[in-house]
């Protein structure tokens, strides 16, 4: 008799620890505002979300499970400023750039660093990009 008292308020500690950690998960995403979030647009704000698996804790808009999109700038192989969007998975992904003539360009794109990432377009040149 003695274990199933025991059982049972192991059973009942087990629920509501879970129930305590789910809601105050549940309360520091409510409540959290990004540092620039004075640079967000009020519809950009109303779809933040955190994620701490990942190297940005949090994003604006909406994604997949993986698929996360990013304003970037940076410059070309001859120093000219670029800026453009794009779409990363993991460590790669793809997206458009605007180079100093005005010309829209297809690029691939990885990350190097914190924030950094390096662009290929598809004659070879290169682009040095951060997240804006």
């Amino acid at each position: 008799m003695k274990t199933s008292y025991l059982f049972k308020i192991i059973v009942i500690f087990a629920i509501l620890s879970t129930i305590s950690c789910k809601q105050k998960e549940q309360e520091q995403r409510q409540d959290f505002v990004p540092a620039n979030a004075e640079d967000l647009t009020a519809e950009e704000l109303k779809t933040v979300h955190v994620d701490t698996s990942y190297k940005y804790e949090y994003r604006t808009g909406t994604s997949g499970d993986y698929d996360y999109n990013y304003d970037v700038s940076g410059y070309d192989d001859n120093g000219n400023e670029v800026t453009g969007n794009v779409s990363m998975e993991d460590k790669y992904g793809t997206g458009t750039i605007t180079n100093a003539d005005g010309e829209e360009v297809e690029v691939n794109v990885e990350w190097t660093g914190y924030g950094e990432l390096k662009a290929t377009d598809s004659d070879g040149n290169e682009y040095e990009l951060t997240v804006d």
